[in-house]
């Protein structure tokens, strides 16, 4: 009998063996895949949700495989390796099943000492999900460690923990140990935005260095981009001028992105002592750098004061010469810029340019009214709607196009910001123009959609002319093109046309798809299943048959969804 008990324990050891052994080739399998660097993301997240449901007995083999892997390079700075989202994800779920602190992972006497760069970066990310306060000395001790890349996610949570509360004194003075010039570009530049973030203006000298033309592109454009972003306000004067003079030399960059986010950070400081300069940019031969200035001065009139400066320096008359440039990029932003500083001036210089169509930039000037500064004063919009609806009676789609897209731009700020009597001013004077009805029947689709959607905007259409219903149906059974039908359906859905009804029934059988989709979209708005007869074409249309591509029928789709709201709606109290 002991014989026999004897080799049922012999058994026994053998199966927990076999299964420990199976167990842990399991957690190998799922580690490779977490760790290859060509995993696709969903196979990434099931690796990583089997490692999690092995619980606190995988972890030992865990931390050996991320603490012996080498340190993870690739995809280069500025991109970020996917694996550490999940490695940290799994290390904070695994500790706390385990009830281990995260800064204990890195002394596991499973692990080699000292621990490798993949558990020391998937425990700092785990450290900053978690955000408890007392992982600081975790992030500071992260910072000494010789990898780069252990470093960088390092600064990066200490970048984010300084955002919201302030750091101890020791891990300022370990952010500043890594500024000089010998360090990695990126530590360097990201402990610079920790100081930054810490009101430790030392770090605005690092990001200023770091645009210097010898350094990386990519670096640059960090460091730009931290500038245009990160700003801080209260910025000596000294230090505004220094920043400043960093930024214009970064205008004449030859990388045109580049160029572009220093004008957008200079724009924030902006310093009278940036007028001069730039004036001299404009008059310079070279089309990028005038389009560069142009940026940075529309930038600049956010400020009223700036705005009134740039004025006084007479710089839209520097910037209107450039309305007559062969480039078209350059005459675009010379219309977007002068718009932008506004005044008597500049909507003298637009009036003027209305009056002659042969000018060259007598669709840029279109283009720009709709941004003047000021358009929605009373004493400004009716001008800017009467020099609009001119250029309409032209018989060139796209002249036709860019007024009305305009004209519809000047109703959507009016709405927008609640002024009131500027959009009836703007409706009325838009309605009172015959030209409007009859770019209902112009030859091109794009005139007459547009049309369309601008009679929609309008405030109050039904209250202030008498809408062209034949028109609109017309339009909505019979154009040519799908794009105008759809619009029309839109269009009367939107402005509450219940007159419109029956035809929105009809072009529930249009050819279109997406035009009989609007049309049942807008017969939703208008009516509801309690009017039998609509009732009556829901469930019609929640029997249709399968589209030509074998789908379900998208307007079968509609309806059952439809009925299952309206059903869903009348059961609540």
């Amino acid at each position: 009998m002991s014989g026999q008990y004897s080799q049922f324990n012999q058994q026994q050891t053998t199966l927990k063996t076999h299964s420990s052994g199976l167990k842990a080739k399991q957690i190998r399998v799922a580690l490779v895949q977490l760790l290859a660097p060509d995993t696709d993301y969903h196979t990434r997240l099931l690796a990583s949700r089997r490692l999690a449901r092995y619980g606190p007995d995988a972890l030992p083999l865990i931390l050996q495989t991320l603490s012996a892997h080498e340190e993870i390079t690739e995809p280069e700075w500025p991109w970020w390796p996917p694996q550490y989202e999940h490695c940290s994800r799994l290390l904070l779920h695994l500790s706390q099943k385990a009830a281990l602190p995260l800064e204990a992972l890195l002394q596991h006497p499973a692990i080699e000492h000292p621990p490798g760069p993949v558990l020391w970066i998937s425990v700092i990310e785990a450290a900053e999900l978690q955000g408890e306060p007392r992982y600081e000395s975790l992030f500071r001790e992260g910072l000494n460690t010789p990898w780069t890349t252990v470093r960088y996610a390092a600064a990066l949570a200490l970048v984010t923990r300084a955002r919201n509360v302030t750091l101890d004194r020791a891990t300022i003075q370990a952010l500043y140990t890594h500024q000089h010039p010998e360090e990695a570009f990126p530590v360097r530049l990201t402990t610079a935005y920790a100081l930054l973030n810490s009101r430790e203006y030392a770090g605005l000298g690092t990001l200023l260095q770091l645009l210097h033309p010898h350094t990386p592109p990519e670096v640059r454009k960090a460091a730009l981009f931290l500038l245009a972003t990160e700003m801080p306000l209260n910025l000596s004067i000294n230090q505004r001028e220094q920043l400043a003079t960093s930024l214009m030399q970064s205008l004449y960059d030859t990388d045109m992105e580049l160029a572009l986010q220093a004008a957008h950070a200079l724009s924030i400081i902006s310093p009278p002592s940036v007028l001069p300069p730039l004036s001299e940019m404009l008059r310079s031969p070279r089309p990028r750098l005038q389009l560069v200035a142009l940026t940075a001065l529309e930038e600049i009139t956010r400020k009223d004061t700036m705005r009134r400066m740039i004025r006084s320096y007479s710089l839209p008359t520097e910037i209107q010469r450039l309305l007559k440039s062969p480039v078209d990029e350059v005459r675009r932003q010379a219309a977007y810029t002068l718009a932008a500083c506004g005044g008597e001036y500049v909507k003298a210089v637009f009036g003027t340019i209305m009056l002659h169509p042969e000018h060259p930039a007598y669709v840029e000037a279109i283009e720009g009214m709709r941004l003047l500064h000021g358009a929605l004063r009373a004493s400004n919009r009716r001008h800017i709607v009467r020099w609009l609806l001119g250029p309409l009676q032209q018989h060139d789609e796209h002249i036709q196009v860019t007024a009305l897209d305009s004209l519809a731009y000047l109703l959507y700020l009016a709405r927008n910001q609640g002024k009131k009597k500027a959009l009836q001013d703007i409706s009325q004077l838009i309605t009172q123009d015959p030209v409007i009805l009859e770019l209902l029947n112009d030859p091109s689709a794009w005139v007459r959609q547009r049309t369309l959607e601008l009679l929609g905007m309008l405030w109050n259409p039904h209250a202030m002319f008498i809408t062209p219903h034949a028109q609109i149906l017309r339009l909505l059974l019979n154009d040519p093109d799908s794009g105008v039908r759809a619009c029309a359906a839109f269009v009367c859905g939107h402005i509450g046309a219940r007159w419109a009804i029956p035809a929105l029934i009809q072009a529930l059988l249009d050819h279109d798809e997406h035009v009989a989709q609007t049309a049942f979209h807008s017969l939703c708005q208008l009516t509801s299943t309690d009017d039998p007869l609509f009732n009556a074409v829901v469930h019609e249309l929640s029997y249709l048959g399968p589209s030509e591509s074998g789908e379900p029928h998208s307007l079968m789709v509609a309806a059952q969804e439809h009925l299952k709201q309206t059903q869903r709606a009348r059961k609540r109290p």
